[in-house]
């Protein structure tokens, strides 16, 4: 994250970023950069590939042509976590 979630995100519907992982936020911190990533055509989704809403506990947006290949590298990331705890 360079400062905060919804500049990460602002940032990315501007271009100077292909993607925004945070795995962990709040609603609060996330709503206006979702509305700006996704009026731009980013996709902005759940840790789990699903739709971002306002229940989700991360936000993964990345460009178009990107977002299967971020995905797997999450969900791999995520698996290797889970497989030390």
């Amino acid at each position: 994250m360079l400062g905060s979630e919804a500049i990460d995100l602002a940032w990315l519907a501007e271009g100077r970023l292909d993607a925004s992982v945070t795995l962990s936020n709040r609603s609060w911190d996330v709503a206006a950069g979702v509305i700006i990533a996704r009026e731009a055509g980013a996709a902005v989704l759940g840790y789990d590939g699903s739709q971002h809403t306002t229940g989700s506990t991360a936000t993964i947006a990345t460009a178009p042509g990107i977002r299967d290949d971020l995905l797997a590298l999450v969900r791999t990331a995520i698996n290797a976590e889970h497989a030390r705890s």
